[in-house]
């Protein structure tokens, strides 16, 4: 785990630039033509013939009302997928297994909105932004229709990109466009 972590740092150097002592952000803007993936774990987040994903995809852990996505035009596949890698937990089922790609303009279009959203903890990346669904989601209880319609929507518009070689430590799969 410590290996892969300085893998990540070591790769994010090139993306950490500092200009007058202040850290070099993203747009806050997000264009609506921009690529916005989410890591894929397999069996948890598939349809059991694995080329489908399970409609729960987009859905918010309990108590939250988002969901963690990163902004492709700005990074490269090989820095998401170590860090794919990094939250990857075997013992729990949640193999590392490619990505889930969408345009901004198809998110807005299910009803949804994405915000800008940079993370410090627990790993630095500049390039995280969220998938705002609008309600805070409660264990044990059904979303409302309307919620799930939307979540339902952003799946089936979603593309699937597996990645041949989940475990070299480079993208070997698609271009995604």
């Amino acid at each position: 785990m410590l290996k892969t972590l300085k893998n990540f740092l070591n790769l994010f150097k090139r993306f950490n630039s500092k200009v007058n002592n202040t850290e070099l952000l993203l747009p806050e803007k997000i264009h609506i033509n921009e690529k916005i993936v989410r890591a894929i774990y397999s069996p948890i987040n598939l349809h059991k013939n694995g080329e489908k994903l399970n409609n729960n995809f987009f859905k918010p852990k309990a108590g939250e009302d988002d969901i963690s996505v990163n902004r492709l035009d700005y990074t490269t596949l090989v820095f998401l997928k170590h860090l794919a890698k990094i939250f990857e937990t075997p013992e729990y089922r949640r193999n590392y297994f490619g990505f889930s790609m969408l345009k901004v303009m198809e998110i807005e279009d299910s009803g949804l909105r994405v915000i800008y959203s940079p993370l410090k903890i627990p790993v630095k990346n500049p390039f995280h932004a969220d998938i705002k669904i609008d309600y805070i989601v409660e264990k044990g209880k059904e979303l409302p229709a309307e919620v799930n319609y939307k979540i339902k929507k952003l799946t089936e518009k979603s593309r699937l990109f597996r990645d041949p070689n989940p475990d070299s430590k480079v993208w070997n799969g698609k271009l995604m466009e």
